[in-house]
């Protein structure tokens, strides 16, 4: 259902080595990229994640509510994905921890203020 997201940034150069290093860690590599945009995708079959500038050539912002969620393997790559955000950068906006049984997940905000998040998800939809 969800071709891409994406966010805005002030600093292309800086936010692609950010998330070239964290997204690093879900498999996902530089899919596309212009002067005004970078994409990572881990196959072309999937979502992608995208940053830009904003095309109004405005100051980017974050958006209050808006939040991109990245699917990890297991709890201990939400871990890993976690700590390598902190160290390139990111702010805690939640440690990694199971919220409800099945379902783990460790909150961020990247350096331009966007937060996203890595989960891992065992549990039963529905309900």
């Amino acid at each position: 259902m969800i071709g891409y997201t994406m966010v805005g940034t002030h600093d292309l150069k800086a936010a692609g080595k950010f998330y070239d290093n964290v997204l690093g860690v879900l498999g996902a590599k530089r899919s596309l990229e212009g002067d005004t945009f970078i994409v990572w995708s881990v196959t072309p079959d999937q979502p992608s994640f995208s940053v830009c500038l904003p095309f109004n050539g405005q100051e980017s912002s974050s958006g209050n509510g808006v939040m991109t969620a990245f699917n990890a393997m297991s709890p201990e790559q939400v871990d890993e994905f976690y700590q390598i955000a902190l160290d390139n950068g990111a702010t805690c906006e939640g440690n990694p921890g199971e919220r409800t049984p099945g379902f783990y997940i460790g909150y961020l905000r990247d350096p331009d203020g966007n937060k996203f998040a890595a989960f891992n998800f065992t549990g039963e939809l529905g309900g």
